[in-house]
């Protein structure tokens, strides 16, 4: 198949990371794949003058950091900036993938010649733009591949989406594994972060409850993220833009991951933590909410709900024998979810609505 894959940008985030694992893949099974990015950035949510602001940063961030560069993934398959998402500079192909809300109606308003139309989506993306433009994106006439559940309940009640194909996101059990060393005695317990700069990942939440009770036991905060953001506290044992084999370590000698994120599309971290054995407390968001069970898989609460959030890591932290319990289930739940399930069933999908659009055109 010849599948076009149209990304908002190139920057490092976990939806890019899991397009481009797809592109890698399908590239790999010998498809011909390209992936396009505008010059111009998409406005999102801002209009007028903030829209020219961003404009100009972008510019400025693209000519000064090389942002329009793929420099942090290995990627198999060619990306083409171009000036704007049309029938001029997206090839014809058998598959055009939106991945993104605001490339979905890009995606949609290209020629059948650009294939079968097909909207990825790894969230609900109404913090990055208008509710209304978002929501009348999940009403467009394009073929719907979701990442969770909860994200194909939404797509079918609220949308009235009939047929809607979930497709989870996977982890390579290669890359992510525990460290057969690892106790559950340990004398100082390891708590492990994600530091995030927006709101939405609940990194501020995660140090209000880590420090409820950082006197009261013997444990430590270990943190990582792209960039030493705002709201670091010194104490915090900070690692920047870790490798895998790095951050699989980070991983595998902590004893909790703590997953304070008020939304999240399916949670990419969460599923590697466990592959490690780390015990995950955290809030009912993105894949929590399929594979989450209370105080078996996963400790779990309810976004903002500071309350039972700490009380949660209170109990995993003062009880090695539920600590283990949670860790070990949690790592046997993350052994469902290897990638190659997630690339035959993906792959499946678009041979077979490639087959379809064919199948039509040439009636």
């Amino acid at each position: 198949m010849k599948i076009n894959i149209i990304v908002p940008f190139v920057e490092l985030t976990g939806g890019i990371k899991i397009a481009f694992t797809y592109a890698n893949e399908l590239v790999r099974r010998g498809h011909d794949v390209e992936i396009y990015y505008p010059f111009i950035p998409y406005a999102m949510d801002m209009t007028g003058i903030k829209y020219v602001e961003k404009f100009v940063r972008s510019m400025a961030k693209g000519i000064i950091r090389g942002k329009w560069k793929v420099d942090w993934f290995d990627l198999k398959a060619p990306y083409k900036l171009v000036y704007r998402i049309n029938n001029f500079t997206v090839r014809d192909a058998d598959i055009s993938i939106a991945t993104a809300w605001p490339t979905a109606y890009d995606v949609a308003n290209l020629s059948k010649e650009k294939g079968k139309k097909v909207y990825f989506i790894q969230h609900y993306e109404t913090w990055s733009g208008h509710k209304d433009v978002v929501d009348e994106s999940y009403k467009l006439p394009l073929k719907q591949i979701v990442i969770a559940g909860w994200l194909k309940q939404l797509m079918v009640n609220q949308f009235k989406q009939s047929k809607v194909d979930i497709v989870y996101n996977g982890i390579d059990l290669n890359e992510f594994y525990p460290r057969f060393d690892k106790k559950y005695d340990n004398k100082t317990i390891k708590v492990l972060l994600l530091a995030h700069p927006i709101d939405l990942k609940g990194m501020k939440d995660g140090i209000e409850v880590f420090e409820r009770l950082k006197n009261k036991y013997p444990i430590r905060l270990i943190m990582f993220g792209t960039g030493k953001f705002d709201g670091i506290p010194s104490y915090a044992e900070f690692h920047c833009s870790p490798s895998k084999s790095e951050l699989r370590e980070l991983y595998a000698t902590s004893d909790i991951y703590l997953f304070p994120s008020w939304s999240e599309g399916w949670g990419l971290t969460v599923i590697e933590a466990m592959a490690c054995k780390c015990a995950i407390v955290g809030n009912r968001v993105g894949c929590l909410i399929d594979i989450g069970r209370h105080e078996d898989t996963a400790m779990l609460s309810d976004a903002h709900d500071l309350n039972t959030l700490e009380n949660n890591l209170e109990k995993v932290i003062s009880d090695c024998v539920l600590r283990k319990k949670i860790s070990e289930n949690g790592y046997e739940e993350s052994k469902r979810f290897e990638w190659k399930k997630s690339f035959d069933r993906f792959e499946e999908i678009l041979l077979r609505e490639s087959e379809k659009s064919n199948e039509y055109w040439h009636k």
